[in-house]
C-alpha cells in the first residue's frame, strides 16, 4: 500500500487502485472526466515520486519534465507527494511588437513569444492579464512564413480584455499567453481536398490563417472563403483578401453583408446562408467554421446535411464573456434559464417509415452501443449503466423526435451529459461510428444526413472542457463533491464490496454515485 500526500494531508493507495480512485474512496475532491487518460482534466504534479511512465501519455514534454501526470491512470509504484498544476507551468510570456487598427474596432496585435511555439494556422492561444483575466483569441499567422504570432482583436464595449489590449498594452509590453490549442486548422491529409471556410467577425483570423498556409504549400483544391458581417465596418482586409485571389486561381473570397447594402463584388446576406446556398454538396470537402456561435453550430448542421462528413468539419466558436450595462441579478434573486436543449424538430414520417417504425432503428443503437461498450475511446463515458439501458433511453428519446409523440422521459443530452468533459474529437469520432453502424443496417445517406443534423444541434450542449451542474426543477445542482446519507434499503461498498445494511450511514459521491462505507472512507 503506498502513501498519497496531498494539500497537507497523507492518503493510501491499495495495489491495482489509481491515485483518483483513491482520492475518491478517501474524500479528496480533484477535478476529473473520462477516467481513461484522455481529457487530461485531472492533471496533477509530482513534487517527490515518480509518476509511472504510462500516467504521463499524451503530455506536452515540458509538463513531462516536470513530473505532471494524469491520476485517472496513475497506479504508483512509490510513495508520492502531489501538487496541483501551476499557472506559470502553463502560460509564458510574449512581448507586443506591433499593433495596428485594420478597420473601426478591430486591431491586429502581433506578439514575439517568448518560448517556440509549435501551432497549426487557425488554432488559438489564451492571453491572461496580471489580473488573471484571461481570453482565448484565433490565430492568423502562418508557421514557418511569419516571425510574429498575429491576432485579431475587436474592441467590445465594456470589454475587460479588448479595451485593456488596446488601450493599454502597448509596443514592447509583455503578456503571458498559453497554447496553442484546438483543432480548427489546416492540415494537407489530401493534397486536393476542397475546403470551405466561413467566418464572421473576427472569425476570419483562424480563416484567413488557414487558406494562407494552404496556399503556401502550393495546395491543390479549390479554397472558397466567405466572410461576414452586420455592416462594412465589420469586414476588413478586403483589399488584401481580393489580391489573394487574383493570385492564386484556386482560393475564392466572397464578403457577406447581412443588414446593410451590398457593393459591387459583396453578396447580401449571412455569410454561412450564401456558403451553403453556393455549395449544397460537399461530400469529401473539409469545412471550417469561426466566430458567433450561432452562425456556428447552424453552418455546422448545414455541412452534414451538405453531406460534408463529421471529421471533415472544424469549428471555432466566439463564445463572448458577457458583457452588460447593469450587473446581472444575483443568483440567489433569479432562476435558472431553460435547458438550452429543449429543440422542436418537426416529425419526420419519412425516417420513420424507413426505419421501419422503429425495427431499424432498433437494430442500429445495439450494433452502435455495442460497439461503444468495445471501445477504449468512448467506453470510459458509460461505466456504471448497463448497455440496454442505454439503447431503450435513446430509442425513446429519437422515436419521439422522429414521431412527434411523447414516449421520452428522461434527462435531455444537456442533463444527461452534464458531467462529461468532451471534445469536439470524441464527439465527432462518436458520431463516425454511429453513421457506420447506420450505413450498415442499409440506411439511405439522405437520412443519415438528417439524423446527423438532429444530432450535430446537440453539439454545443454535450462538448465542453469544463463539467456543469445538472439543472433540477430550475436548481442547478453541485457537480462534484460527496454527501452522506443513511440507507432506507441495502447496498454494497464500492470499494470493499462489503453488504451495506438499511440505517447504515454511507458516504457517495454526487457525479458518479458511488457508495462508500465509514471504514473504506477512513482507511
Amino acid at each position: 500500500m503506498m502513501e498519497i500526500k496531498f494539500q497537507g494531508k497523507t492518503y493510501n493507495c491499495r495495489k491495482g487502485e489509481s491515485v483518483l480512485d483513491a482520492f475518491l474512496r478517501q474524500g479528496v475532491n480533484i477535478p476529473f472526466s473520462c477516467r481513461k487518460g484522455v481529457c487530461q482534466v485531472c492533471l496533477q504534479r509530482s513534487l517527490s515520486g515518480r509518476p509511472p511512465e504510462g500516467s504521463q501519455k499524451g503530455l506536452k514534454a515540458d509538463l513531462v519534465a516536470k513530473d505532471y501526470f494524469l491520476p485517472c491512470v496513475c497506479n504508483p509504484l512509490q510513495d508520492m507527494e502531489l501538487s496541483t498544476p501551476v499557472d506559470d507551468d502553463l502560460y509564458f510570456p510574449a512581448v507586443v511588437v506591433d499593433k495596428e487598427q485594420l478597420a473601426g474596432d478591430i486591431y491586429r496585435i502581433q506578439l514575439d513569444p517568448s518560448l517556440r511555439v509549435d501551432y497549426f494556422s487557425g488554432q488559438f492561444i489564451n492571453l491572461r492579464r496580471p489580473d488573471g483575466i484571461t481570453r482565448s483569441y484565433s490565430l492568423a499567422s502562418v508557421p514557418g512564413e511569419d516571425a510574429y504570432l498575429e491576432l485579431h482583436v475587436k474592441r467590445m464595449k465594456a470589454g475587460a480584455m479588448s479595451n485593456w489590449l488596446i488601450d493599454e498594452l502597448g509596443e514592447g509590453s509583455e503578456i503571458l499567453i498559453q497554447g496553442p490549442n484546438g483543432n480548427n486548422f489546416f492540415e494537407p491529409r489530401q493534397p486536393d481536398q476542397d475546403i470551405l471556410l466561413v467566418g464572421t467577425g473576427t472569425g476570419l483570423a483562424p480563416m484567413l490563417g488557414i487558406a494562407r498556409s494552404a496556399l503556401s504549400v502550393k495546395y491543390a483544391g479549390q479554397i472558397h472563403l466567405c466572410h461576414g458581417s452586420s455592416f462594412r465596418s465589420g469586414l476588413y482586409l478586403v483589399d488584401e483578401l481580393y489580391k489573394l485571389a487574383e493570385r492564386n486561381p484556386n482560393f475564392h473570397y466572397i464578403p457577406c453583408l447581412s443588414q446593410e447594402a451590398v457593393h459591387d463584388g459583396f453578396a447580401r446576406g449571412r455569410a454561412d446562408d450564401i456558403a451553403f446556398a453556393m455549395h449544397d454538396k460537399l461530400q469529401g470537402w473539409r469545412v471550417h467554421l469561426a466566430g458567433n456561435p450561432d452562425m456556428v453550430e447552424a453552418a455546422s448542421a448545414k455541412a452534414i446535411a451538405a453531406g460534408a462528413e463529421s471529421h471533415d468539419i472544424f469549428e471555432d466558436s466566439f463564445v463572448l464573456k458577457e458583457l452588460r450595462s447593469k450587473p446581472r441579478t444575483p443568483p440567489e434573486q433569479m432562476s435558472l434559464a431553460p435547458e438550452s436543449d429543449r429543440r422542436e424538430f418537426p416529425p419526420d414520417p419519412d425516417m420513420w417509415m424507413a426505419l421501419k417504425e422503429g425495427e431499424v432503428m432498433n437494430a442500429i443503437l445495439t450494433d452502435f452501443y455495442t460497439r461503444v461498450f468495445d471501445d477504449p475511446i468512448l467506453s470510459p463515458y458509460f461505466q456504471g449503466v448497463t448497455k440496454q439501458r442505454l439503447i431503450e433511453k435513446v430509442y425513446s428519446f429519437m422515436r419521439q423526435i422522429f414521431t412527434g409523440e411523447k414516449s421520452y422521459f428522461g434527462d435531455r443530452p444537456r442533463n444527461a451529459h452534464h458531467w462529461m468533459v468532451i471534445p469536439d474529437e470524441v464527439f465527432d469520432y462518436r458520431e463516425n461510428l454511429m453513421v457506420e453502424c447506420m450505413r450498415r443496417q442499409g440506411l439511405a445517406e439522405h437520412l443519415i444526413a438528417r439524423w446527423r443534423a438532429i444530432e450535430e444541434s446537440y453539439r454545443g450542449d454535450i462538448v465542453k472542457h469544463k463539467a456543469f451542474g445538472r439543472v433540477v426543477d430550475g436548481v442547478e445542482l453541485p457537480v462534484d463533491g460527496f454527501g452522506q446519507t443513511v440507507l432506507e434499503v441495502g447496498a454494497m461498498c464500492d470499494s470493499c464490496e462489503r453488504v451495506l445494511e438499511p440505517g447504515e450511514e454511507v458516504s457517495y459521491h454526487l457525479r458518479l454515485g458511488h457508495m462508500y462505507c465509514n471504514e473504506c472512507r477512513k482507511a
